[in-house]
């Protein structure tokens, strides 16, 4: 296939120009999807290196419960003397 015999059968110049035109355009239609697939595969990796830490844990372990704190309203003290007539008061 390859030897003396290629140019025997006419490699020219229109055919090397016509190859590297059809690795350009197959390069062309590949680097799109490249970079459209690489986010993906490093998501992927990173998954399945979390995948991996989830299955090291021990099954029977379950996070510790916190507990919240308990909040007590705010007590307010209406102070009634300063008025000057008996109706109640919304807005200090």
């Amino acid at each position: 296939m390859f030897g003396t015999n290629v140019v025997a059968r006419g490699l020219t110049l229109g055919k090397v120009l016509s190859g590297i035109s059809r690795g350009l355009s197959i390069a062309n239609q590949v680097i799109p999807i490249y970079e459209q697939a690489k986010p993906m595969i490093g998501n992927a990796r990173k998954l399945m290196s979390a995948l991996k830490e989830f299955k090291n844990m021990p099954a029977t372990s379950t996070p510790p419960k916190k507990e919240l704190p308990k909040l007590e309203a705010p007590k307010k003290t209406i102070n009634n003397s300063n008025s000057p007539t008996s109706q109640p008061i919304f807005f200090q």
